[in-house]
């Protein structure tokens, strides 16, 4: 289906554990959540994303963390912060 090396796909089997089809001792059965995430992991591959990377990006996504959010989130209160300061100068 994606035509991956059988080598790779195991080795990302082992390194993100977003992936864990089920097994039945010679088989592997994905799940179509499993294939989302394997759609998820080549094109950040694509993009050159280390696998340690796709791994925290997935545990991310999977608590529903808006990354784009929490960093405007993060950047508005950083900057009230130093407009304060600023007004105490």
């Amino acid at each position: 289906m994606f035509s991956l090396p059988y080598g790779t796909l195991r080795y990302w089997e082992k390194e993100i554990k977003q992936l864990r089809p089920h097994t039945d001792h010679q088989t592997r059965f994905y799940s179509q959540d499993d294939l989302d995430v394997l759609k998820r992991i080549i094109y950040l591959r694509s993009q050159n994303v280390p696998v340690a990377d796709i791994s925290r990006r997935l545990t991310l996504d999977s608590k529903g963390v808006d990354t784009r959010k929490s960093a405007y989130e993060l950047l508005h209160s950083i900057r009230e912060e130093l407009v304060a300061l600023r007004d105490m100068i």
